[in-house]
């Protein structure tokens, strides 16, 4: 059974990336391979996900020389715009895998913003490397660099409506303790809108909050959540103290996708609140603040708001449009079966790859 590596921003707290990981690695497993994780704490992912896994920089030379394949993604992993750290780290560790001999893929990621001198990190690093993106700007934007790169939709699509068993307590029951109900149940008169903020977004906060305001004066229930609690937990606390609105605590992506499935309309300003959206075919709204989320919104049929003058009327508009769209519920859930088939159609492309590079 080969054994693949997985090197993606895990075991930080950032549920969006534990939700690529908690589908990617089970499928892997279905096809016959057998998963282990890079993380930043190894001993955390171990219990949340039941996967073997070491430390992202000191366990990271053991781990290579225990693979026969790495795995780079999925995530945003490939980008330089808020600093090259990030960017350095995830082009070296498919160096040094490269090195070992060991064979990478490159799956499931967004490319960019990159600066000049980071496209020519990655089309140096990437030159030969199978690569499968989640959007169709990071593809454009690698064919400038002259890599081909396939196409595919985000693992988290993926994940399953029960937690795993692990060694950590799980049984593989349906997640507890948030605000919603089960897995794509509850009363559709009592279904929330649900926020879910990022605080280093300038100008969302606000945003939101009018946004929070206006539907709880219509009556309206509203959740908000942040899917990373660490940067976002402060924002989403005052958006639910400005409007009289409810807060969601998100201990796991499993507990975050039921919430986003009992929810009847997400508006998030992070990419995995519109990629479970998808997942659960419920209507969404996102804000553009990168690439990223409009290229999955193209993809998804979901209404995009960018960043700019007036971001507060125009997403105030784009959520009551959302809410009068009575055609809105039954094309998110044709859209999310589709994305779901594209995400199953990306793993079978990764299990190809992996087993034609062995």
């Amino acid at each position: 059974m080969a054994r693949v590596l997985i090197s993606g921003y895990v075991g930080a707290g950032n549920l969006g990336d534990e939700a690529i990981l908690a589908g990617l690695a089970p499928a892997l497993r279905a096809a016959g391979f057998a998963p282990s994780a890079l993380s930043a704490r190894p001993r955390a992912t171990r219990a949340l996900h039941g996967l073997p896994a070491r430390h992202r920089l000191v366990g990271l030379p053991a781990a290579l020389a225990g693979a026969d394949a790495l795995v780079s993604g999925g995530g945003g992993l490939l980008q330089d715009r808020t600093s090259g750290r990030s960017l350095r780290y995830y082009l070296g560790v498919v160096r040094l895998a490269r090195a070992f001999g060991v064979r990478v893929v490159v799956f499931g990621q967004s490319v960019g913003p990159l600066s000049p001198a980071g496209r020519t990190a990655v089309a140096r690093a990437l030159a030969g490397v199978p690569i499968l993106v989640r959007d169709a700007p990071s593809r454009a934007l690698l064919a400038e660099l002259g890599l081909d790169a396939a196409l595919g939709a985000d693992p988290a699509l993926l994940l399953a409506a029960t937690a795993p068993p692990t060694d950590g307590g799980r049984d593989g029951r349906t997640a507890e303790g948030s605000a919603g109900g089960r897995d794509g149940d509850g009363d559709g008169a009592h279904r929330p809108t649900l926020l879910i903020p990022r605080a280093d977004v300038p100008g969302v906060e606000g945003a939101l909050t009018t946004l929070a305001r206006r539907a709880r004066a219509a009556g309206d229930r509203v959740v908000v959540a942040a899917l990373e609690a660490g940067a976002d937990d402060a924002a989403a606390r005052r958006i639910a103290a400005a409007a009289d609105a409810e807060v969601a605590s998100w201990a796991d992506p499993w507990t975050a996708a039921r919430d986003v499935a009992a929810a009847a309309r997400v508006v998030s300003v992070r990419l995995h609140g519109l990629i479970l959206a998808a997942r659960a075919g419920v209507p969404h709204v996102g804000v553009g603040y990168d690439p990223k989320v409009a290229g999955f919104a193209d993809a998804s049929g979901g209404r995009v708001v960018a960043l700019g003058e007036d971001l507060e009327g125009r997403l105030l508009a784009a959520w009551e449009a959302l809410a009068a769209d009575p055609d809105a519920a039954r094309g998110a859930a044709e859209r999310g079966a589709a994305l779901r088939a594209e995400a199953a159609a990306a793993v079978d492309w990764l299990a190809a790859t992996l087993r034609a590079g062995g």
